[in-house]
């Protein structure tokens, strides 16, 4: 793919590691493509091995540097675990992507089915998923993160 000149020097990334949770996904894996061919070096995380392995592989295809992780974006030993792993691998996050989460059937109004049905239980379940994870994300990698950008 050619990028105008001034397009790469306004968003190089070279030297800077981005960690991608629910970089299996349609959306998390463009992402994860576009912070590689940036420059920067991507940790793919989620739950799908065979997807993350496959987006890692099309970021080092492009010349890029990456590595899958899976990991549980719910979990914080999984979230935690995941860092370590990336810190081997490709050094401290610098840049942090949350595409993890769905949309949860159960709390979807569709067909009959009405917003007024929805339990508190399948609600927060959506939540966990959708906000809580990346905010474990961020808990998990801000030390780093922010000795490597303010150092």
């Amino acid at each position: 793919m050619q990028t105008a000149s001034y397009l790469k020097d306004l968003f190089d990334l070279s030297g800077k590691t981005a960690v991608v949770i629910g970089g299996t996904g349609v959306l998390g894996g463009a992402l994860a493509t576009g912070l590689g061919l940036a420059g920067a070096r991507v940790a793919v995380l989620g739950r799908n091995h065979d997807r993350g392995a496959e987006r890692a592989h099309i970021i080092r295809q492009a010349g890029g540097k990456a590595l899958f992780v899976e990991c549980d974006a719910q979990s914080p030993d999984s979230l935690r675990a995941a860092h370590q792993e990336v810190i081997k691998g490709l050094g401290d996050p610098t840049v942090l992507v949350n595409a993890a989460g769905g949309n949860d059937p159960k709390v979807t109004v569709v067909g009959d089915k009405r917003f007024e049905h929805i339990t508190l239980a399948d609600w927060k379940a959506n939540y966990d998923l959708n906000v809580v994870g990346g905010a474990l994300l961020c808990a998990s990698s801000a030390r780093g993160a922010a000795s490597a950008l303010w150092s």
